[in-house]
C-alpha cells in the first residue's frame, strides 16, 4: 500500500513537472510596407491578380529550403497572416509607389475600376536557405492591357540575407517582392 501511495505521487508530481514545462515563444512575421513619404498623383489604374501561390507556401509556418531540396518549416517562427494575403498587399503598396498611383486593385476588382492594365501572378517559389545565406522568389506573370496586348514574363530573383534568422530571412523575403515590383512597373511602363 505504502509502495502505491508513493508511486502514486511520484506520477503526479511528474505529470505537473511536464506540464510546466515551457515551450519557447513562437515569433509572428509580417511583409511590412514603408510609409509613403509623397503623395501619389498618377492616373494609371492596375489590376493585380489573380495571384497564386505555391501548395508549400500555403502554411502558416515559414519555409527555409535546404541543398538537398528539403523543406523545414520553423514552427515558432510563423507568418501573422495568410502569406498570399501579405504578398498581395506588399505588391500593391510597392507597385502603387513604382508607377505613382493609388489605383492598384486586388482581384476581383469592380467593373468600376476601369482598369487599364491587369498583372496575373504565380508565385512557383517563395523561401529562404540558411545554407546558402539567400532568399529567392520565382514567378510567372501575364500582363494584360484593356486594348488586348498581353506579355507573359517570368522571373527568378535572389536577395542575400544578411544573418541566418528569421527576421533577416523575412527582411531579404521583402526585398525581393520589392524588385519584383520593380521589374513589373518598367515592364507596365516600356507597353
Amino acid at each position: 500500500m505504502k509502495y502505491l501511495l508513493i508511486t502514486l505521487m511520484t506520477a503526479s508530481m511528474l505529470l505537473v513537472s511536464a506540464c510546466s514545462t515551457r515551450s519557447p515563444n513562437s515569433n509572428f512575421y509580417l511583409l511590412e510596407n514603408e510609409l509613403t513619404k509623397s503623395e501619389r498623383t498618377g492616373s494609371l489604374r492596375v489590376g493585380l491578380g489573380p495571384v497564386s501561390v505555391a501548395d508549400y507556401l500555403q502554411k502558416p509556418q515559414i519555409a527555409i529550403r535546404t541543398q538537398t531540396s528539403q523543406i523545414i518549416f520553423s514552427e515558432f517562427d510563423r507568418w501573422a497572416s495568410d502569406l498570399r494575403g501579405l504578398i498581395i498587399s506588399a505588391l500593391q503598396h510597392d507597385l502603387g509607389n513604382e508607377l505613382n498611383t493609388n489605383n492598384v486593385f486586388e482581384f476581383p476588382w469592380r467593373k468600376s475600376d476601369q482598369v487599364d492594365v491587369s498583372v496575373q501572378l504565380d508565385i512557383k517559389r517563395f523561401d529562404a536557405s540558411f545554407e546558402e545565406s539567400s532568399a529567392y522568389l520565382e514567378a510567372k506573370m501575364v500582363l494584360s492591357r484593356t486594348d488586348g496586348q498581353s506579355v507573359a514574363r517570368a522571373f527568378a530573383l535572389t536577395e542575400n540575407i544578411e544573418r541566418n534568422s528569421y527576421a533577416a530571412a523575412v527582411s531579404a523575403e521583402r526585398r525581393l517582392l520589392k524588385q519584383l515590383a520593380q521589374q513589373i512597373a518598367a515592364i507596365i511602363e516600356q507597353q
